[in-house]
């Protein structure tokens, strides 16, 4: 990509372009080693730069995992000199000094990419977990709502239904029964059947007429 366009774009693309070309600068990559192999080491540099420390992390653990590779690459060096037959024991022993020097600076640089690394997984799960209670609290209010518009709809179902079985004409409902006393006779009759009685008066006197155990419009 052209350098220019990454400037332009800025943002990660910028930070990633140069994380890589740092890395390019600080890798050891041997001279008397044939092209394609360079290249082989370089990309593999950057696949564990990017396994190490991924375009989410903080940018200082990024630019320790440059350096851990770097002074890794280095190491690696010093040691393979040291174990090179062709060279004599005092420049062998001093390729192994730097080594080991370099190792344990790897060594550390590697502990305090491991605990950026567990830092970070830390504050994904922890938010993580703020979603799940965010969404979790949401999810009970709705419940709680629907729970309330469904009682409040069987309310008015039940008020419906309750006004639906009242009587249309409150007027026409049987009177209430006159309480009176053990063995009291029977109210006579209206003396004639054709005088004109109302709905209310004609259910009365069916009351009175099933009460005395006469069959009803007898009389």
């Amino acid at each position: 990509m052209d350098p220019y366009q990454v400037i332009a774009e800025g943002g990660e693309a910028l930070i990633a372009g140069w994380l890589g070309v740092t890395l390019s600068a600080g890798l050891r990559l041997p001279e008397d080693e044939s092209e394609d192999r360079r290249e082989f080491l370089l990309a593999g540099a950057k696949a564990a730069l990017e396994q190490l420390a991924p375009a989410g992390a903080w940018l200082g653990e990024r630019i320790q995992a440059v350096q851990f590779l770097c002074a890794h690459s280095a190491a690696m060096h010093w040691q393979a000199s040291a174990n090179s037959p062709d060279l004599g024991a005092q420049v062998r022993e001093k390729a192994q000094r730097f080594a080991t020097q370099m190792m344990a600076l790897t060594s550390r640089q590697l502990s305090t990419l491991a605990r950026l690394r567990d830092q970070r997984r830390r504050e994904a799960e922890a938010a993580e977990r703020q979603a799940w209670r965010k969404e979790a609290h949401a999810t009970k209010q709705q419940l709680a709502r629907g729970s309330a518009f469904t009682a409040e709809l069987e309310r008015m179902m039940e008020l419906g239904g309750e006004m639906e079985g009242a009587p249309e004409d409150t007027a026409d409902a049987p009177p209430p029964a006159v309480p009176r006393a053990a063995g009291a006779a029977v109210p006579e009759l209206p003396p004639s059947p054709e005088t004109a009685r109302n709905r209310k008066e004609r259910r009365a006197l069916k009351r009175l007429e099933r009460r005395a155990g006469r069959r009803p419009g007898a009389g």
